[in-house]
C-alpha cells in the first residue's frame, strides 16, 4: 500500500520512521440489470487503512489505541485496517492487543488485516534471512488471529532473476502460510516494489507457492510501470480486501492518479465482495477530509457501476 510513484517516494511506508459505513446499505443495485449477487447491497464495505494517520501517529496527535474510534466517529467506518509499526513491538502482548480487541469488536467494529513491515524478507535470496522474516512474522500471524483479522499483509519485494525470485517467494511465504494454517489468517502479498508490483509475477507466486491461505493484495497506485488496472483486475481472485489508495484530487472530486470509476467498476463486475479500503497518502490536506473525498468517490464509482 505504501505508494511505489516516483514522485510520491516520500510517503512510502518503507520512508516512514519516527457518518455510516457501506456495512450498512447506502447502494440501492439495480436488480434488473446485475446478477443477484452483485445486487446485494451488503456486498461491500468501506474500510481504512491507519497508513493514512501515519504523521498523526508519528507526531503524537494520534494514539494508535484510540485510531478505531476516531474511524468510526470521524469517518464513519467500521473496517478497520491496521500498520505495524504503531503496535510498538506490543503485538505480542495479549492485555495490549486485548485492549484493541475491546476497543473494535466490542463496539460493532471489524478488524480486517495488518499491514506488516518487517526487517527480513520473505523472499530474500539469504536462506538465514528468509528464516528471520518468517519468524517475525510469526507474531504477527498471532496477533492478527486475536484481533479476529482476514490477513496480514507481507512485502516480496528483494527482485532480481524472476524466477529465482519466484522460488525465494514460494519457500519464505510457504513456511508462514504453514504457520499461519488453521488460523483464519492469510498472508497476503501486496504489490510493493521488486518483481512484486508485475501483476504476472504475482500471479506466479500464487501458483508457485499453491498454498488455499496464500493470497494478494491489490492496491490501486502500487503496480509501478505496470497497468495498475490490469494488476488489480488479475489479482481479485486471490484478495481479501482491496486498498483505494487516494493522492490527490481535482476541484471535481476524482483522484487524479487512478479513474476510480473505472477501477470499481472492475471490482464491481469481478467475483470480489468484501472491504473496499482507503488508504489516503496525500500531502497539504488533513487526512480526515482527504479520507471523506476517498469514502464520497468510492460511493459515487459503487453507484455508478450498478446503474
Amino acid at each position: 500500500m505504501g505508494d511505489i510513484i516516483e514522485p510520491m517516494k516520500s510517503l512510502s511506508r518503507r520512508s516512514f520512521l519516527g457518518g455510516t459505513a457501506l456495512a450498512t446499505p447506502i447502494i440501492s443495485f439495480a436488480p434488473t440489470l446485475l446478477a443477484k449477487d452483485k445486487n446485494d447491497p451488503n456486498r461491500f464495505q468501506i474500510g481504512i487503512q491507519e497508513y493514512t494517520f501515519h504523521r498523526w501517529i508519528g507526531s503524537g496527535k494520534l494514539d494508535h489505541l484510540d485510531y478505531p474510534a476516531l474511524a468510526k466517529d470521524k469517518l464513519g467506518i467500521t473496517h478497520i485496517e491496521y500498520w505495524n509499526r504503531p503496535f510498538k513491538e506490543k503485538h505480542t502482548d495479549k492485555k495490549y492487543v486485548g485492549e484493541l480487541v475491546k476497543r473494535t469488536t466490542g463496539e460493532g467494529m471489524k478488524n480486517v488485516l495488518i499491514l506488516v513491515d518487517a526487517k527480513n524478507q520473505l523472499d530474500s535470496k539469504d536462506a538465514k534471512a528468509r528464516t528471520q522474516a518468517v519468524d517475525e512474522h510469526k507474531g504477527w500471524v498471532d496477533c492478527a488471529a486475536q484481533l479476529g483479522c482476514k490477513a496480514i499483509r507481507v512485502n516480496c519485494r528483494s527482485g532480481g532473476n524472476r524466477d529465482e525470485n519466484l522460488e525465494n517467494a514460494a519457500k519464505g511465504m510457504g513456511a508462514l502460510c504453514d504457520y499461519a494454517k488453521g488460523t483464519g489468517v492469510k498472508i497476503v502479498i501486496e504489490p510493493h516494489g521488486g518483481n512484486s508490483q508485475d501483476p504476472d509475477w504475482l500471479l506466479a507466486a500464487m501458483k508457485k507457492i499453491n498454498k488455499p491461505n496464500a493470497g494478494l493484495l491489490p492496491d490501486f497506485n502500487n503496480f509501478g510501470r505496470y497497468n495498475r488496472y490490469d494488476g488489480v483486475t488479475k489479482s481479485l481472485p486471490y484478495a481479501p480486501a482491496v486498498c483505494a489508495k487516494a493522492l490527490k484530487f481535482d476541484d471535481k472530486g476524482n483522484e487524479t492518479n487512478t479513474d476510480y470509476y473505472k477501477m470499481i467498476k472492475i471490482i464491481y463486475e469481478s467475483s470480489y465482495s468484501g472491504v473496499i479500503s482507503i488508504e489516503f497518502e496525500g500531502h497539504r490536506v488533513d487526512p480526515i477530509e482527504g479520507s471523506l473525498k476517498t469514502k464520497a468517490l468510492i460511493q459515487k464509482a459503487l453507484k455508478a457501476a450498478a446503474a
